[in-house]
């Protein structure tokens, strides 16, 4: 198999907001960059498609002379994160993203990416932040990266990190465009790959998001924290299938502060029962729990969702909305898509079936507030980490994880690598992790993959939804570890065309869903009460005793399940 002639300084794996401002800022340390993408970098990743919030302390955007609520301190932005994370969240974690975030905006303006200020959002104690489109960030980002001398990678789909006597030297995948399998080797590694919301079959994010980030860490040897943890948007498409996910009823209803009712099929407003103030305003996490309970308990619509309805409001309230969103066209178009048919339905005052997709992994891979792994070699930055969050995100916050975290893994990736690791191409694993990856292409009968992952995503929507039960994480898991052993093996791809062979990919894909899915049943079964984005439906009732998070390592060819006490060295837990 062909490798690559050079030895990278530092390689990040992940082309989105996270892996491009730490390639930017291992450049800017003096270290040789190359940027390795699954996709085309800009038009693939979880970047492009979010909404671009930035939350930032009043008294950080007072600091670099924006006008703000100068009495809304960084105090304040921590201890709002980490209520609403249920205090699940590292602390530590967080408070590195409260203090560095200011620095990172002020950049931001230097470079000239346009931004507006942010209103309050749920959850929120002020309207704390700035506005800046996905499309946008990736497109400044992306310019500010090649300009610095960054190299870039695309279409290298990532399989196994290569390890010599324990330390990461690069990472070995498949390039889809010439189907050779390569290694590329390198001093540090950067895991900026995303979250893995894509085994879910309802979700926001693009299919790409699948776990190899969090897949890759956990064999080498880092740990994953509490994978159960995904967040979930409310309010998302349930139906006509061809736009099932969108998130749009959520953009024009509760997300921009438009009071639309959530009703079940008896037309009652069931988020009385869960916050009577607040309502359909609640915090996503809430919002998502009440909306999956009433689908549960027999209440929903009939494509496994609840109603939303804006009937009660005047249609000039609805006609007017695009002049004031920064988001929807005047003419009803939204992220590529013409909504018009659907505006229309609402304002002739159609209920519109939507459901909680899977949006944000909270979980993923153990970090310290350096960035580091545990792992020598390893950094990982942005979305496939975990526990910064806690059990639920606040608005925002994931883009202050990603410029902050970015930052801080390329600084410390090129400070690694100047210090020591690989002189030579050379990997333990390599003839291993070779092996594992061609396995699929040479099956030419066996399993479609597209087949395996669709089982795994209903599996996934049905036990690791936003409510759960004993009875479905134990159905779950046994069925996955009849899918491990009999269908895993089997996958094969049904063209002998090497270049573009979406069955090969998808083949790959599996096998690290296997991993984020395990990981979740694990830290879900374990985890018998609810909190944040975890609701029980057999333990309604939140956890009075010690708190933990879930760990999960590789040990002995298993993954294994451990906990540790949450600790709280800022904000202590009611």
């Amino acid at each position: 198999m062909p490798e690559s002639s050079a030895i990278w300084d530092v390689i990040v794996l992940g082309g989105g907001a996270a892996g491009l401002v730490a390639a930017f800022h291992a450049r800017q340390a003096g270290a040789s960059v190359l940027v390795v993408n699954k996709g085309l970098v800009g038009r693939s990743g979880a970047t492009i498609t979010s909404g671009g919030g930035v939350s930032i302390a009043g008294e950080s955007l007072v600091a670099i002379g924006l006008e703000a609520d100068a009495s809304d301190t960084q105090e304040r932005f921590l201890h709002d994160t980490i209520t609403a994370g249920s205090w699940l969240n590292d602390q530590h974690l967080v408070q590195s993203m409260v203090t560095g975030i200011g620095a990172e905006m002020r950049r931001l303006i230097d470079w000239g990416i346009k931004f507006t200020v942010n209103r309050r959002a749920p959850g929120h104690s002020s309207g704390r932040g700035v506005h800046i489109s996905g499309v946008d960030m990736q497109r400044a980002l992306t310019r500010i990266a090649q300009q610095a001398g960054v190299s870039f990678r695309e279409d290298f789909q990532s399989t196994q990190l290569l390890r010599r006597e324990g330390a990461v030297v690069g990472v070995l995948g498949l390039d889809r465009r010439s189907a050779a399998v390569e290694s590329i080797y390198g001093h540090s590694t950067v895991l900026a790959t995303g979250g893995a919301t894509s085994n879910w079959s309802l979700r926001t994010a693009p299919e790409e998001l699948s776990g190899e980030g969090q897949h890759m860490a956990v064999e080498a040897g880092a740990t994953l924290i509490d994978m159960e943890m995904m967040q979930f948007l409310p309010c998302c498409l349930a139906a006509p299938a061809i736009w099932r996910g969108l998130q749009f009823p959520w953009i024009l209803g509760p997300q921009s502060g438009v009071h639309a009712w959530l009703m079940n099929r008896f037309g009652e407003r069931f988020m009385a029962r869960w916050d009577p103030v607040r309502m359909e305003l609640a915090t996503r996490d809430m919002v998502s729990a009440a909306c999956a309970t009433e689908v549960h308990e027999g209440r929903g619509s009939p494509n496994g969702g609840v109603y939303l309805s804006w009937k009660h409001l005047p249609n000039d309230i609805i006609d007017h909305f695009p002049a004031h969103s920064r988001s929807i066209s005047a003419d009803w178009q939204w992220e590529g898509f013409d909504m018009t048919p659907l505006v229309e339905r609402i304002k002739q005052g159609y209920g519109i079936e939507v459901a909680p997709a899977a949006h944000f992994s909270l979980g993923g891979v153990r970090v310290d507030a350096g960035t580091a792994t545990g792992v020598p070699g390893l950094f990982a930055c942005g979305e496939v980490t975990g526990a910064m969050h806690g059990a639920n995100r606040l608005s925002g916050n994931a883009g202050a994880q990603v410029l902050v975290q970015g930052r801080i893994a390329g600084q410390a990736a090129a400070g690694d690598a100047r210090q020591h690791r690989a002189l030579d191409r050379r990997a333990d694993n390599r003839d291993q992790a070779i092996a594992v990856t061609v396995a699929p292409f040479e099956r030419s009968n066996g399993v479609a993959p597209f087949e395996l992952k669709e089982k795994l995503s209903q599996l996934a929507e049905r036990a690791l939804g936003p409510v759960r039960t004993a009875s479905a994480l134990e159905e779950g898991r046994l069925l996955l570890a009849d899918l491990k052993a009999t269908l895993l093996p089997q996958l094969a791809c049904r063209t002998r065309d090497r270049m573009w062979n979406r069955d090969w990919s998808d083949a790959l894909e599996c096998q690290a869903a296997f991993t984020v899915i395990e990981s979740a049943l694990l830290g879900a079964a374990g985890r018998t009460h609810s909190i944040g984005a975890h609701q029980r439906h057999d333990h309604r009732q939140a956890d009075t005793g010690v708190l933990n998070h879930s760990l999960v390592r590789f040990e002995g060819g298993a993954l294994l399940r451990s906990t540790t006490p949450v600790t709280f060295p800022w904000v202590a837990r009611p």
